[in-house]
């Protein structure tokens, strides 16, 4: 069974240690990097991030990091977004990575650290695996731009 556990230092190493496939370096940062980011962002207070080893079963086989942005300028909303996923290179084509991003959203919907009303993510032109899989989950693509990537969002469920 597909499962989403916050990194911690029991399985630290086992996320860092993931390893893309070939190619795959093209769109996806290391995973070292994503918790490096996740560190300056509690440091500078930036955001929230939300850290994830995927499981199934007992081993690790894929990482998430995720964040909620918290309102800003008088905004009641803030936004959660699903920046880097990833699964390991020996576990792709077993639909754990949608298995993994189903599991995503259903904790985002329960909307763990303040309110908001959608889910944003991107990927990079060209990488139409993960675009495909984004969309099929309803993700819609927004035509914005964050640097190079494409933005995508996801309606989130009203609160309640």
């Amino acid at each position: 069974m597909v499962e989403l556990r916050k990194v911690t230092d029991g399985n630290f190493r086992d996320v860092i240690e993931l390893e893309l496939a070939e190619g795959q370096d093209l769109y996806v940062a290391p995973n070292i990097y994503t918790l490096a980011e996740a560190y300056v962002s509690v440091s500078d207070d930036y955001n929230v991030p939300m850290m994830y080893a995927i499981y199934d079963d007992a081993e690790v086989v894929g990482f998430i990091g995720m964040a909620y942005d918290r309102p800003k300028d008088g905004a009641a909303l803030g936004t959660y977004e699903m920046y880097r996923f990833m699964i390991d290179r020996r576990h792709q084509g077993k639909g754990l990575g949608r298995a993994a991003l189903t599991r995503a959203i259903e904790l985002l919907e329960t909307r763990p650290h303040g309110p908001a009303d959608h889910i944003a993510t991107s990927f990079v032109p060209g990488n139409d695996v993960a675009k495909g899989l984004y969309l099929s989950l309803g993700f819609v693509e927004t035509g914005e731009l964050d640097g190079d990537e494409l933005v995508a969002k996801y309606q989130m469920r009203a609160a309640g």
